[in-house]
């Protein structure tokens, strides 16, 4: 929040992102606050002031700042598809591996990092295959495919990688097999008991 009381730019962005969603489903102000009213925590520092003056503002880009539990809460409102969701989040510059109450589990920093090697470092890849389309209009496993596709490059350029540092050093750590693209799935842990 800036100190001079102007808007944050991600809290613009998540209002403009509201009002796509909102006005995509044909929805009033009026009937989203109806359903926020349902998803709102009666500790959600938002409750006793919202309104549609409210939501006009945040709307409009003139909040300050929007808690985390209350963007989770509009996207409940809106009945946000997992994308939709992500999409807001991404907006509103929070992260979607977190959650408001809880720190983050080592499986929501494992991911943080991949994700982060993965934008960084083969973020272009996914550029040139999503090219000028709208992410909203791809579906979920054209998104899944496109990132398995940059994530092998990431892992090859990683091997390359491990692969010249490991000349000359025989005791350094050879990388594993490539990777053909699919994942192998373990067959699930059954206690056997013998009669």
């Amino acid at each position: 929040m800036a100190t001079d009381g102007t808007p944050e730019p991600a809290a613009k962005r998540c209002g403009e992102a509201i009002a796509r969603l909102r006005t995509a489903r044909r929805w009033s102000r009026a009937q989203l606050l109806i359903r926020l009213y349902d998803e709102l925590a009666p500790d959600d520092p938002n409750y006793d002031s919202i309104s549609e003056t409210w939501l006009a503002r945040l709307e409009n880009g003139r909040m300050v700042k929007i808690p985390r539990q209350t963007i989770d809460a509009l996207c409940r409102a809106l009945r946000c598809t997992p994308q939709e969701r992500a999409s807001v989040l991404l907006h509103a510059d929070r992260s979607v591996l977190a959650e408001h109450a809880a720190g983050p589990t080592p499986t929501a920093e494992a991911l943080t990092y991949v994700m982060d090697r993965l934008y960084a470092e083969a973020g272009e890849v996914l550029g040139a295959q999503v090219g000028h389309q709208s992410v909203a209009a791809l579906d979920e496993l054209a998104l899944l495919e496109m990132t398995a596709s940059a994530l092998d490059l990431l892992i090859a350029r990683r091997r390359k990688r491990l692969a010249a540092a490991a000349n000359g050093h025989a005791s350094a750590r050879m990388p594993l097999a490539q990777r053909d693209g699919r994942f192998t799935l373990m067959q699930p842990v059954t206690s056997g008991t013998s009669a």
